[in-house]
């Protein structure tokens, strides 16, 4: 692990804020797909992915875990923490073995897509697991299909982020 410098714990300071709010608001958005309520775009994942490039492993762990109980106590739901974590858990180790290991090969929009479809494959066996429901994997089809879709939108704007970003604000070692 790198060095924490006061800039680097400041910019990740205000990615997790940026990143809870965009999950407050994303939260108060009706269900996507009616027939999978747990599903979302996961816009929030925008700012997984800036730290997986800019930062390293154990920081992007530790902003999951922050992101995750700071999602947690503004929804008041120990449910949220738990498919939360399930999701972004399985999102991120994918995305960040992607990234590290295959980027410039696989673009940024790919690793985006791979990671939002693990995270709800994760979110629906967590669902099946919690519920006792297999049934609930006939909806996988329609999950990940959502999945590709919300995973293009979010590596977009990544994409966006870090290429409009000033080179001033992402060099801070």
């Amino acid at each position: 692990m790198k060095r924490l410098s006061a800039r680097r714990i400041a910019l990740l300071g205000v990615l997790l804020a940026a990143a809870s709010i965009v999950f407050l608001v994303e939260s108060l958005v009706p269900p996507l797909l009616p027939v999978a309520p747990y599903v979302k775009i996961g816009l929030a994942n925008c700012f997984v992915l800036f730290v997986i490039i800019y930062f390293g492993f154990w920081e992007g762990v530790v902003f999951l875990f922050v992101k995750n109980a700071v999602s947690a106590l503004w929804s008041f739901s120990a449910f949220v923490l738990v498919f939360n974590a399930a999701g972004s858990f399985a999102a991120f180790f994918v995305m960040y073995l992607l990234y590290r290991l295959l980027f410039p090969k696989v673009s940024i929009v790919a690793v985006s897509v791979v990671g939002a479809v693990f995270s709800n494959i994760a979110r629906t066996c967590l669902a099946s697991l919690l519920m006792e429901t297999p049934s609930l994997y006939v909806q996988l089809p329609f999950v990940c299909a959502f999945s590709v879709l919300a995973g293009i939108l979010v590596g977009v704007l990544t994409v966006l982020s870090v290429k409009h970003l000033p080179e001033r604000l992402t060099k801070f070692k």
